[in-house]
């Protein structure tokens, strides 16, 4: 059974994915995947309609199943091209499409009771005073599809608006949110295994002027105990989600916890991670025998 797993790389050269980045992806996955790195790729339509794939110099024999493990496409082109000719995917596409967008994400919570941060979509061209206006500063302002806190700034004054416009993409869609001071560099990571609460870790910014707690942006992590009413609390998220896996960020509001975002390949360190991933694979193949 050939499953061909789809990895958006962030090493910043074809040597470093050759070794590194196959190296790393394989221990988390396992050497009997096969991994596509979708930067260092090419897809050829073939008259029969059949593809061609080409990764990093070598030919790829047709998966059996494929599985969207991290962000490849934003449009989910490469996603949708693997399905159409005929390969099924391990995760429900249009679930993970959800997970992907943040505002699609805070619509669904929203729509089941779950309290989200006040939220605006905006575009390039939209008009900050309408921003500004909704929420006073400061204000939170990032782009609807991204991780690691990439795009996700405080926005403190109308200069900075300015400049934040001035760097937005046509055709994209943003998100402009109420800032949740009482959650000022900290988080909670929770992680939800086929419907059950399975490890949560808080999240800690090392600089006390960053607003953002991502590791991508220097944050450190520690395991975090929750109760069995907040495990309840979580399930009852994920639960919305058709997805095995989900990670699902917690801000500390007022006496409650607002939900920042969902993710469908939850990036957390050590070795839970590796056996929660491989269960997800176990499941799907007894599910097809």
């Amino acid at each position: 059974m050939k499953i061909l797993a789809l990895v958006a790389s962030q090493d910043s050269t074809v040597e470093d994915v050759k070794t590194n980045g196959r190296r790393q992806m394989q221990a988390l996955i396992g050497k009997d995947k096969e991994v596509l790195f979708c930067e260092y790729s090419t897809i050829e339509i073939c008259r029969n309609g059949e593809l061609a794939i080409t990764c990093l110099g070598e030919k790829m024999e047709k998966p059996d199943y494929f599985w969207p493990l991290l962000g490849s496409t934003d449009g989910f082109i490469l996603e949708n091209m693997l399905q159409d000719a005929g390969i099924p995917s391990i995760l429900n596409l249009r679930e993970l499409q959800v997970a992907r967008s943040k505002i699609a994400t805070y619509q669904r919570l929203a729509q089941n009771g779950i309290r989200v941060p006040d939220t605006m979509v905006f575009f390039k061209d939209s008009d900050p005073e309408t921003l500004s206006g909704r929420f006073g500063y400061p204000f939170v302002v990032k782009p609807d599809s991204g991780f690691g806190g990439i795009g996700v700034e405080l926005i403190h004054n109308g200069q900075e608006l300015k400049d934040y416009f001035a760097t937005l993409s046509y055709g994209q869609a943003y998100v402009a949110q109420e800032y949740i001071a009482t959650s000022k560099g900290r988080d909670i990571r929770v992680v939800v295994l086929h419907g059950r609460y399975y490890f949560s870790m808080e999240r800690h910014a090392s600089n006390p002027d960053e607003f953002r707690s991502n590791v991508h942006v220097g944050g450190t992590t520690q395991e975090k105990t929750l109760t069995e009413e907040e495990k309840v609390f979580c399930e009852k998220v994920a639960s919305i989600f058709d997805l095995p896996i989900i990670g699902l960020d917690l801000m500390i509001g007022d006496g409650e916890y607002v939900l920042a975002e969902v993710n469908a390949f939850p990036g957390m360190p050590g070795r839970k991670m590796m056996d929660a991933y491989a269960s997800v694979i176990d499941d799907f193949m007894e599910g097809q025998a």
